[in-house]
């Protein structure tokens, strides 16, 4: 009874504590014991709670969804991308909320309501950091800094050392090291930290030592972050970590175990990564990380021991567990890496290619699996297969990848090999056919035709059965055994490809299974789009440096008659001629890709010879000698070196190859005699760029006394014609002009020249150059130098030079030009030229600075790509067409060097 009585007791008066809790509660001016237990309840159960309810739903949709790049360092902390955080905006979004409203209604503050009393309230530094929080994980960082800065400014609580913790993952995380660095000094130097800091700060200190690169110091700190902390012995704190025996989950320890096995993978400490891969399957973590522990373990297990055997079976018998089928890929790329350690490449090359076969849903992995194909195909010097296999890798290879442009220019330099063999066998093909009576040449080309009719007519009647196939409405259990989804148009609407989500699917999984994830845009087959021409930019220039010279356009229908064929074959001597001169540039370039790109000297010099027994008197044949002297001296066959030296004294005594040879220092003595002309022709230079055309003058007849024949010879006169120019008139102009082309028709200068006669010669002629009224107005430069501009580089249609300054061209916006988003394309400019668009620039002040930078790097104007070849200018997107209009740089160059040349 007593029992009863005291309980009855007990209830009336707790609940007439909540009724009076309830009517003088809500109150945020009072500061007292009632008031802030209503408070500080409330603003826990209310809002702190069901705030952080919804950060743990945020970090576990972010953990869920979290794709890691096993070819990286996983990251120590799991935060979205700017791509994949918007798919948390809910929960975060939610959680600010509950703590901004919990912060508003429970924050206790002075009889005036306007200053806080951060004393009063125990929740409210709390729900201050669910914000922060949640603007860090929604990658609003600033946003976040300020509220853990407000809360360690603000509040004495333990809750300050958690903001500390989140404010250095911050800083972190926006790239400012030094701001982090001090945070984190002052945490482990103070006394008064709290658990949660001592638990949080190790990992903290890893991702920071990571993004600074230093390993070893950020491995000593994962150590420490998997024990869950560790006391600092200099500090009153340190007696915590003996009640202290809370670790990370699992799954973090997994993580933090896989990022320590890749830290002693990458110092060559094989033992040791092996046994934190095998933690990583012992804590038994997601599959996935999981199966990627277990794949390093197994590309790293020492071939010499005898455990590779059981290690190949119990690889292949992953192969066939259901689990495993999204990884096959990966499973036969391991295998691939194992046999190849082994030595046994036929054996890797098999499981490489499973790789690929299997690769569905990994375009990276497809594209590493195509990359050891190529690798093995090169070092086999295999290059046509290589090429192919490395055009595989480029198309789905992200180019973040370590190395991305390494991979690239080999495959430039095959693709460029593969394109000289392809031409020798098609000019040789041609000149076979093209010796061939008029009789047997028709039958050949009849049987051609034949066969693309016979090809043709079996890919129709293919086609035809398919569709037979899917029109026929009893079939409905799959789809066609060659993979091709119906695309009848009968039946109801749902019938058509296009509205049947089934096939839709199966289409588009096909299609990446084939292609990788590709961006829908414009060349989406080629891997390399920046030297793909751009047909908007001009579209009436519809020509090319193949086209026929036929004015009539080609039609497939056309590919059925003789007359289709005969055009391309070199029929007279002239075209004979022309043949042969591709074939042998073909050789020696293919000869010269061997030798200094590939070091294959062994297929150089069958290059080299080939080309020297195919024909006896060629441009080629000194550079040839040489090259195979230099070439046989540097595989020590003294017998062949001594061979071809004699050649190259007896044949051609006067050449430069032959005072090389007579003289080592030849080289060095004449840079040395080219550094002298190079200053000589700098000073000249800046005369005449500071109008002082007189002394420019001067210096030009005296280089021709001073120096003789050299190197810059054309230059010097190049200017010296100029300054006749500005003092004597445009006529002497014109004369000069004449006289260099006759000096130098070889050199770039007497291009140069010739831009400027045309302008003389339309200024004596304007009703010529400017033809009616309309026209002219229509083809007047305009001058705005706050539009966009573009850059413009013209230079002669020359294969090599255009290809190769393209090429080095995307490598330069790569490497200076990254964030600019520039694009590259090209097309042939007039009948003789080439013209490349860079653009788009803000205004004429950044397309100078481009032009300036440009023309004086080096790594892009090297080899056969010469400055001197090219008219690089800055142009209005205005002004653009009326260039192409025009199709010559002559007509620009004045306007260019009058209103912008001295703009920089």
């Amino acid at each position: 009874m007593q029992a009863i009585f005291l309980k009855t007791i007990h209830t009336y008066l707790l609940s007439g504590f909540v009724a009076l809790l309830l009517l003088t509660g809500c109150k945020t001016n009072k500061n007292t014991f009632i008031h802030r237990g209503y408070h500080n309840l409330t603003a826990r159960f209310n809002g702190y709670y069901y705030a952080t309810e919804s950060i743990k739903e945020g970090e576990e949709k972010i953990r869920t969804n979290y794709k890691y790049d096993y070819d990286k360092l996983l990251p120590v902390f799991l935060v979205a991308t700017n791509e994949t955080a918007k798919n948390t905006f809910p929960e975060f979004d939610k959680a600010i909320k509950k703590s901004s409203n919990c912060i508003q209604r429970h924050t206790i503050k002075d009889k005036k309501r306007v200053y806080e009393i951060t004393t009063a309230g125990r929740w409210i530094d709390n729900n201050w950091n669910v914000i922060g929080i949640s603007h860090f994980y929604k990658r609003e960082f600033f946003s976040g800094i300020e509220a853990f800065e407000y809360v360690i400014r603000s509040y004495k609580s333990k809750d300050k050392y958690k903001a500390m913790i989140w404010l250095a993952r911050s800083y972190n995380e926006i790239g400012a090291p030094s701001q982090a660095q001090s945070i984190l000094s002052m945490l482990k130097e103070d006394k008064k930290i709290s658990k949660y800091a001592i638990k949080e700060l190790p990992a903290v200190q890893a991702d920071y030592f990571i993004k600074r690169g230093m390993y070893k110091e950020a491995e000593e700190a994962l150590l420490i972050a998997l024990k869950g902390g560790e006391p600092n012995k200099k500090t009153a704190f340190a007696n915590l970590m003996s009640v202290i025996k809370t670790r990370p989950s699992k799954k973090t320890r997994a993580r933090y175990s896989f990022i320590l096995a890749q830290l002693y993978e990458e110092k060559k400490e094989n033992r040791k990564a092996i046994q934190f891969y095998q933690k990583v399957i012992s804590l038994k973590p997601d599959y996935d990380l999981v199966f990627n522990a277990k794949m390093k373990q197994a590309r790293l297990v020492d071939i010499k021991s005898g455990n590779v055997s059981r290690l190949k079976k119990e690889l292949v018998k992953m192969t066939r567990d259901v689990k495993n089928t999204e990884y096959l890929d990966v499973i036969y790329y391991t295998l691939g890496e194992i046999f190849e350690r082994e030595k046994n490449e036929t054996q890797a090359v098999v499981n490489y290619k499973l790789s690929v076969k299997n690769s569905t849903q990994n375009p990276k992995q497809k594209a590493l699996s195509y990359l050891k194909l190529g690798e093995i195909s090169f070092e086999q010097a295999n290059y046509t297969a290589a090429s192919g296999y490395y055009d595989s890798t480029m198309i789905s290879l992200p180019k973040e990848y370590k190395d991305y442009k390494i991979i690239s220019k080999r495959k430039e330099t095959l693709e460029t090999l593969i394109g000289y063999i392809r031409t020798i066998q098609r000019e040789d093909s041609l000149q076979r056919v093209a010796k061939m009576t008029v009789s047997d040449r028709t039958r050949f080309i009849e049987k051609m035709i034949k066969k693309i009719e016979e090809d043709e007519e079996k890919k129709k009647e293919e086609q035809e059965a398919l569709l037979a196939q899917n029109s026929n409405p009893n079939n409905t259990n799959s789809l066609p055994n060659n993979g091709m989804p119906n695309l009848s148009t009968g039946g109801a609407k749902g019938d058509w490809y296009f509205y049947n989500q089934t096939t839709l699917s199966f289409g588009v999984n096909d299609f990446i299974k084939k292609w990788g994830n590709r961006k829908l845009e414009d060349n989406w087959r080629r891997s390399q789009k920046a030297l793909s021409f751009d047909s908007q930019t001009n579209p009436s220039d519809t020509s090319n440096s193949t086209a026929s010279t036929n004015n009539k356009p080609k039609t497939s229908s056309d590919k059925k008659t003789v007359d289709y064929y005969l055009g391309d074959l070199p029929l007279s001597d002239s075209l004979l001629q022309k043949s042969d001169k591709r074939i042998i540039d073909a050789y020696y370039n293919l000869g010269s890709t061997y030798k200094e790109d590939l070091n294959n000297n062994k297929k150089a010099i069958a290059t080299f010879e080939e080309l020297n027994n195919r024909y006896t008197n060629h441009k080629y044949k000194l550079s040839t000698y040489f090259q195979l002297y230099r070439i046989f001296e540097s595989v020590k066959n003294k017998e062949q070196a001594e061979y071809y030296k004699n050649k190259i004294l007896n044949e051609y005594p006067n050449s430069e190859y032959a005072q090389i040879i007579k003289n080592p220092k030849y080289i060095s003595d004449k840079n040395a005699q080219k550094g002298e002309v190079e200053l000589f022709y700098t000073d000249t230079y800046n005369d005449y760029a500071a109008l002082n055309y007189t002394n420019a003058y001067s210096k030009c007849n005296e280089s021709e006394s001073k120096f003789g024949k050299n190197d810059f010879s054309p230059k010097f006169a190049f200017i010296k014609a100029m300054c006749i120019g500005k003092l004597k008139g445009v006529d002497s102009l014109e004369s000069a002009m004449k006289q260099l082309q006759v000096y130098y028709p070889k050199d770039a200068v007497a291009k140069q020249a010739q831009d400027i006669l045309e302008v003389i010669y339309n200024l004596k002629n304007p009703s010529e150059a400017t033809g009616n009224s309309n026209e002219a107005k229509r083809d007047t430069f305009s001058l705005d130098l706050n539009t966009p501009h573009v850059v413009v580089a013209i230079c002669p249609d020359d294969a090599a030079i255009a290809n190769g300054f393209k090429s080095a061209l995307a490598t330069y916006n790569d490497n200076f030009y990254s964030n600019a988003a520039l694009n590259i394309s090209s097309s042939l400019f007039g009948s003789s030229d080439q013209i490349t668009n860079i653009k788009t620039f803000k205004n004429a002040q950044e397309a100078l600075e481009y032009v300036d930078n440009l023309s004086k790097d080096k790594t892009v104007f090297a080899g056969k790509v010469k400055v001197e070849m090219f008219t690089i200018m800055a142009i209005s997107l205005d002004n653009l067409p009326r260039l192409y209009r025009k199709k010559q740089a002559s007509y620009y160059k004045p306007f260019y060097d009058d209103h912008y040349k001295f703009k920089k």
